[in-house]
């Protein structure tokens, strides 16, 4: 295998762990709110239910892209690592994809944003900007951008862990690092 699918298995094994979490969670939370409370708001098979899911698996899904963009390109796992730095490089990665994560939340806040006017059956259809939900979006987004970052740090660090021991155990898979980079290190 090469580094970018072993470092793209890495990455998909990290954020399928999140997912398999959230779904589990959200299950627990469906199956609470109905022996609890006797059902859920809209329903099961409401709309709010779909987009909340699917934006998670979205969120998910740009957390796994920036930590695999970090241990592919910006700080990749090596066999000749020590353990410090491999944890140092999970902890980079972390950062990573807490910011892509961040970057995605942003972007979904923005669209959120948009309405479709003050009067919605009277003369003002055009689209319009709600300057306070943009402000509120961003503002929840950059308060719970931290917790990401602390409640993945273990799984990504571990993750580096077994990436560097898979390539200790495999060092055909490894690509050769340049003369000018191996002096640096």
């Amino acid at each position: 295998m090469t580094i970018t699918r072993i470092t793209l298995s890495t990455a998909g094994i990290a954020a399928g762990v999140l997912v398999a979490q959230a779904i589990i969670v959200g299950l627990w939370n469906i199956v609470f709110g109905y022996l609890a409370f006797g059902g859920t708001a809209g329903g099961i098979f409401s709309a709010n239910l779909f987009w909340t899911l699917l934006i998670g698996l979205l969120h998910y899904a740009a957390f796994g892209f920036g930590v695999f963009v970090a241990l592919r390109f910006v700080v990749p796992v090596s066999a000749h690592d020590s353990w410090r730095r491999t944890a140092t490089r999970g902890i980079l990665a972390t950062v990573f994809g807490a910011i892509a994560a961040l970057v995605f939340e942003v972007i979904v806040s923005l669209i959120a944003a948009v309405t479709i006017g003050a009067y919605p059956f009277g003369y003002s259809l055009d689209a319009a900007v709600d300057a306070n939900r943009i402000q509120y979006g961003i503002q929840n987004t950059l308060a719970g951008a931290i917790a990401p970052l602390i409640e993945w740090l273990p799984l990504v660090v571990l993750a580096c862990v077994f990436l560097k021991l898979w390539l200790v155990a495999h060092p055909a898979t490894e690509t050769k690092v340049p003369a000018s980079v191996a002096e640096k290190s």
